[in-house]
């Protein structure tokens, strides 16, 4: 078996004449104009050879990218898990692809006779996600992704599966605490605690897989426009360096790779690309990229459509669409959320969760728990249709403030859901 680390999530599977692509992020940047891939890619979808199987985990940018996937040949067999939401598997279809197996959890599928099969491993929250067991007739490969996997299935995955290669997540993806605005002495402390059990949990899934050798991926990003450089504080950032060396320090029998764009594993050795970043260059070399792509940057801000005159009326129009279609949806919720809409046809808004109807409304509220700053293009790609919630708050371009300082578990999980 040989493994190409691509890049983030990227990785090439090849065994026995079939290769297997997973999760091809390879067009920067995504999230509405705001992750770029740190190491820079060395790929592109046209530097790929014939690829046989195309597998893609779940539906966040980084791992399923539309415009990567639009340069690829739409023969090409694509496997997704069998989520009970058509619309990944609409999504797909709605590029071009017609050949699309949804696999069950947990069974094993052998591919086009060629020795190599793959397992799908479900989530152990309630989100569309999978994890992915890759075998052929010598090697077991890993790839956890995004997919959080509770300590029982890590456990039972390392009592049943030789594997010899794990790729495992290693810092945060999150809003918080960087677009929430706290102090910044609890924010460097928030962050902090953050990296920490990020890394921590690298280490322990490692562990209990038992893996050979594990590789800390998913995370290697780079935030570029000039009011997000502050993303990539080494306060919350850990680097594939610092999870290597943790995972020596807390696990010796394992050994962590640090597998950059390019290289290739096979057989438990690897061969370079490159030489390595420097990673105690990063926040500098991230600095020099955003003045590179400056004009990019720019551009791409700029091709986003405007918020139209009515940008009110579809917001007041999408939200309580939601919440007469689902009458417990205000009471679990429960709270009064403040909507600063900045920009062209913006304004203060609010949908006030505490009522019994009439929840959207103009103005500035007497009190409020949770407090949202969006651009208005932003806001409008949300209630159109045209984005996706959870994609639009990944993209870190709002600011966030909540009284009492409270996560809201309900409200976060609905509309990140919608």
């Amino acid at each position: 078996m040989k493994v190409t680390y691509i890049g983030h999530a990227c990785i090439l599977v090849e065994s026995g004449g079939t290769r297997l692509l997973m999760d091809p992020w390879l067009v920067d940047p995504t999230y509405h104009g705001t992750w770029w891939h740190y190491p820079p890619l060395e790929t592109t979808p046209q530097d790929l050879p014939k690829i046989d199987y195309l597998y893609i985990s779940h539906e966040h940018p980084d791992h399923f990218d539309p415009p990567a996937l639009a340069q690829l040949d739409k023969s090409t067999e694509i496997l997704i898990a069998k989520f009970k939401r058509r619309r990944f598997h609409d999504r797909i279809k709605a590029i071009g692809f017609h050949s699309i197996t949804e696999l069950e959890f947990g069974k094993e599928t052998k591919l086009n006779g060629s020795g190599l099969a793959v397992r799908l491993i479900a989530p152990d929250r309630a989100w569309d996600d999978s994890a992915i067991l890759v075998k052929d007739r010598e090697r077991s490969v890993l790839n956890v992704n995004d997919c959080h996997l509770d300590e029982a299935t890590l456990e039972r995955l390392g009592e049943q599966e030789n594997i010899d290669l794990a790729f495992i997540t290693f810092t945060g993806a999150s809003q918080y605490p960087g677009c929430f605005e706290f102090p910044l002495a609890s924010k460097i402390e928030r962050w902090r605690a953050s990296k920490e059990s990020h890394v921590e949990e690298f280490v322990n899934w490692a562990k209990l897989l038992g893996a050979k050798q594990v590789v800390p991926a998913a995370g290697n990003v780079a935030f570029l426009a000039p009011d997000q450089l502050f993303m990539n504080t080494s306060h919350y950032v850990n680097t594939p360096q610092d999870a290597v060396e943790r995972l020596a320090a807390e696990a010796p029998e394992i050994e962590g790779l640090q597998l950059n764009p390019g290289d290739v594993w096979e057989s438990g050795r690897v061969a370079r690309h490159k030489a390595p970043p420097e990673w105690g260059n990063r926040l500098a070399h991230i600095e020099e990229l955003s003045r590179e792509w400056e004009e990019r940057i720019a551009a791409q801000r700029a091709s986003e459509p405007p918020a139209p005159a009515d940008l009110y009326e579809q917001f007041h129009a999408y939200f309580t669409r939601l919440l007469e279609g689902d009458p417990t949806l205000a009471k679990r919720i429960n709270i009064v959320s403040y909507w600063i809409v900045d920009g062209p046809h913006g304004g203060d808004w609010v949908i006030d969760f505490t009522r019994q109807s009439d929840w959207v409304y103009r103005g500035t509220p007497a009190a409020w728990n949770l407090r949202l700053k969006f651009p208005s293009e932003l806001v409008y790609q949300g209630v159109s249709g045209q984005g996706v919630w959870d994609d639009l708050i990944l993209s870190y371009r709002m600011r966030l403030a909540r009284n009492p300082d409270r996560y809201n578990k309900e409200f976060w999980t609905w509309l990140c859901k919608l």
